[in-house]
């Protein structure tokens, strides 16, 4: 099942680059670690942003 009115959706800037991408973060490092391996990088953080959102529109 797709996400539902996944236009909509909102994926704040701090959810990124403060946790998403940010290696120094106490639970987010794997996880930034695992996106940066796939070339996403915190000064192009809204990249990641528009990615997530066309996965929850394809997916």
């Amino acid at each position: 099942m797709k996400l539902p009115h996944y236009e909509n959706a909102v994926i704040a800037e701090a959810k990124i680059t403060k946790y998403l991408l940010d290696e120094s973060h106490e639970d987010g490092k794997t996880k930034a670690a695992f996106f940066i391996r796939f070339g996403f990088s915190l000064s192009q953080w809204k990249v990641l942003a528009e990615a997530l959102k066309q996965h929850a529109l394809l997916n």
